[in-house]
């Protein structure tokens, strides 16, 4: 995961933070898929994914949804994201990853 996040500090420094939040989910995804063998469907938004999440994997929605929310507001926003929202959204992953995993994410900040 430490190197996952790695590569996310290279977009956040070549000027391409909007493509690290989305890699940010990616890495969301990859745990998901590891751990619980649901990837998501090539149909499926990532909203509905969540939802899939919640209701058959038992995610908890209160840290699912505003991660996602985040990652939603991001990418089809339109504007580009501070420095205080790439974190934010890396604190949102933080505790996320802590709930389906019971780890620690190693200390992230861009």
């Amino acid at each position: 995961i430490k190197q996952k996040f790695e590569n996310a500090k290279v977009l956040v420094d070549t000027n391409r933070a909007k493509e690290a939040i989305a890699y940010i989910y990616l890495i969301y995804n990859d745990i998901i898929t590891i751990k619980f063998k649901k990837p998501r469907l090539a149909h499926q938004t990532i909203r509905e994914y969540a939802i899939r999440c919640v209701t058959e994997l038992d995610q908890k929605p209160e840290s699912i949804y505003p991660f996602i929310k985040k990652i939603e507001d991001i990418i089809y926003g339109g504007v580009e994201p501070t420095n205080k929202e790439l974190n934010f959204t890396v604190q949102l992953f933080s505790n996320l990853y802590n709930d389906i995993t019971g780890k620690t994410l190693p200390t992230v900040s861009f």
